[in-house]
């Protein structure tokens, strides 16, 4: 198989966590989605909303940044983000309270998986930042699954179970 270039962009190093980087990625990913998305939502939005989404923006956008630097300690570059994303079906406030919802649900998803790093520090972030998705989507109108960041709010099912 031939790499590509944006196969050398990504490469995991051999750092002894293979599975960090990657899900230091995906999370990453999830922050640019989620940036994008709140930029989108507080354009459309009024007084409060726009308040609550702005200081949520600042969260995604921190949390971006503190990915960047952890993706790059680890000898890779962070992967830049994309020129759009999937945007809701109008500008009502219930569809934009819809698209923060999913927006969060899948920031929660994508540090659900980079809590099973072996780097503990990795892990307190993921964790942390479960948390606040959890916490940001609940307050667009999510609400609490059993467990946080799976999808449909349950656990995965077990193979021959």
């Amino acid at each position: 198989m031939t790499a590509t270039p944006e196969d050398a962009q990504t490469a995991t190093p051999d750092t002894g966590e293979p599975a960090t980087v990657p899900s230091l990625q995906a999370a990453l990913r999830a922050e640019h989605a989620a940036v994008y998305a709140y930029t989108y939502i507080g354009a459309r939005s009024d007084d409060e909303r726009r308040d609550r989404c702005y200081e949520h923006l600042d969260a995604h956008r921190a949390q971006r940044d503190t990915l960047r630097v952890e993706i790059g300690d680890r000898g890779t570059s962070p992967q830049p983000g994309a020129a759009a994303y999937e945007l809701p079906e109008s500008d009502g406030d219930a569809d934009l309270d819809g698209y923060a919802r999913r927006v969060e649900r899948q920031a929660a998803q994508a540090y659900l998986e980079l809590a099973a790093s072996p780097d503990t520090a990795v892990r307190d972030l993921a964790l942390r930042s479960l948390q606040d998705a959890t916490l940001r989507g609940m307050e667009w109108g999510g609400e609490l699954g059993v467990f946080p960041g799976f999808p449909e709010g349950g656990p995965p099912a077990q193979a021959g179970g």
